[in-house]
């Protein structure tokens, strides 16, 4: 199975929600542990932290050396909002409808990982376009119809 580039169109409060958990690791990032340790552990124990991250340090390495790579290195994975991910440059760029209430975003996903059916899960019990999975001629149409496009 491939990877399918598609559209998508989002109601806001959807695009302003976590993206489902199946697309953390390609919409997602890490970002710096809150339970970091701080210069009042010891040497020890910041090994032993950074052990439990599979952070390499050398053997010699002095605490403001380990505590710098602590305070460096992203551990924790993040689940971000759709809005988070398509500012992050991880899915293309968003089309607003006039009114603020539907988004258009494009991406790449992958059916066989499963991202696909949760991205049409969204759309479960919803009418068009609300959640909606698209091509990309359904995108245009939608992206040049009333919409989202001013009439002349």
């Amino acid at each position: 199975m491939a990877h399918y580039e598609l559209y998508i169109c989002l109601k806001k409060t959807t695009y302003e929600s976590a993206v489902p958990s199946v697309l953390q690791p390609k919409l997602g990032w890490k970002v710096l542990a809150d339970d970091r340790p701080t210069d009042s552990n010891t040497v020890a124990e910041i090994k032993a932290w950074m052990d439990s991250k599979s952070l390499s340090y050398a053997s010699d390495d002095l605490k403001a050396d380990l505590l710098d790579k602590v305070d460096s290195t992203p551990t924790e994975a993040y689940t971000p909002t759709w809005k988070e991910s398509a500012f992050k440059g991880k899915l293309g760029a968003p089309r607003v409808s006039l009114d603020g209430n539907l988004i258009i975003v494009k991406g790449e996903f992958s059916v066989k990982e499963g991202e696909l059916t949760a991205i049409v899960a969204l759309g479960s019990g919803m009418d068009y376009p609300n959640n909606s999975v698209l091509t990309k001629t359904e995108a245009q149409t939608l992206a040049n119809g009333s919409l989202f496009t001013v009439s002349e």
